[in-house]
């Protein structure tokens, strides 16, 4: 998804760009406010002060707008897992705390929380747009994860016999009940010490329970 951004960027140029990034942000605001259902092109054309046909050039049309505000919410925690992987001189403790610690940030940005809420309250009418979203975000999270841990497991550093469900089972554990709170209940906050110490007592948890055998 990088890539594809920096492919267009020298495509349509500086200015190309930042026209699409103003109607890209004036859309993620209305949808947020007004719902998706209930947001139109119109409106989000008067709020960026762009034209309907640079929306069309770059997005198609509204569906494509909200697909591409997926994305790219979804890109910034995606580039966190990466960054938590990168570094091959990390403990597996280090980088799976890394990366859930930013995992579990992202469940406490208000704009990524509110483009949920947008989804929960209407992915029966925009199905396809929701299951873009599992794909492009929760389903890329699991992958990359599973890649780590399989990585693990062949080096013998975990035991792991299946990379696809360990992953599932960490980004449960690490969670928790987080996402519920923050989708029922948006106003209650966990301090960064408390969400520290929840994230480190998981990973620990997990680790003990994929552990190598020492025979």
């Amino acid at each position: 998804m990088k890539k594809d951004a920096e492919k267009e960027l020298s495509t349509v140029g500086p200015r190309g760009w930042a026209r699409r990034q103003a109607i890209l942000e004036a859309a993620e605001h209305l949808f947020i406010e007004k719902g998706f259902e209930k947001t139109t092109l119109t409106d989000i054309i008067n709020r960026s002060g762009g034209s309907r046909a640079t929306l069309y050039e770059h997005f198609g049309d509204k569906e494509g707008l909200f697909r591409a505000m997926l994305e790219e919410n979804c890109t910034r925690t995606l580039d966190g897992i990466s960054a938590a992987q990168a570094d091959e001189l990390a403990s597996p403790e280090e980088a799976l705390t890394k990366f859930a610690l930013l995992f579990v940030h992202s469940l406490h940005d208000e704009r990524a929380m509110s483009i949920v809420r947008v989804l929960v309250a209407e992915g029966g009418r925009i199905s396809d747009i929701a299951e873009s979203f599992i794909r492009i975000g929760p389903e890329t999270a699991v992958a990359r994860v599973a890649e780590y841990l399989k990585r693990l497991g062949e080096a013998g550093a975990l035991r792991i016999e299946d990379p696809d469900a360990a992953a599932r089972a960490f980004i449960g554990m690490v969670t928790g009940d987080l996402l519920i709170n923050r989708l029922i209940l948006p106003e209650r906050r966990i301090t960064d010490e408390e969400l520290d110490r929840y994230v480190r007592q998981a990973v620990k948890l997990f680790l003990n329970g994929t552990a190598a055998s020492r025979s």
